[in-house]
């Protein structure tokens, strides 16, 4: 499990699915405050919150994990 606890409280602004993201299948929640909060769906777990204020996103927090346990 991965907690999110950073994303408490945030005020969600648009929710989109990818089937054919960057790294498979993703979903990626835009937040209200301009932050982003993008997870990969794969044999692994990439996920990471972002601010993105033009340029190369900042990465805030990343949740990232090698493996899901199974």
């Amino acid at each position: 499990m991965i907690e999110c606890k950073e994303l408490a409280g945030k005020v969600v602004r648009q929710v989109t699915i990818f089937e054919d993201g960057d790294c498979g299948p993703e979903v990626n929640f835009e937040f209200g405050d301009g932050s982003n909060f993008n997870v990969c769906l794969k044999s692994a777990i990439e996920a990471k919150l972002t601010l993105d204020e033009g340029g190369q996103p900042q990465v805030l927090k990343d949740y990232s994990s090698l493996d899901i346990p199974r």
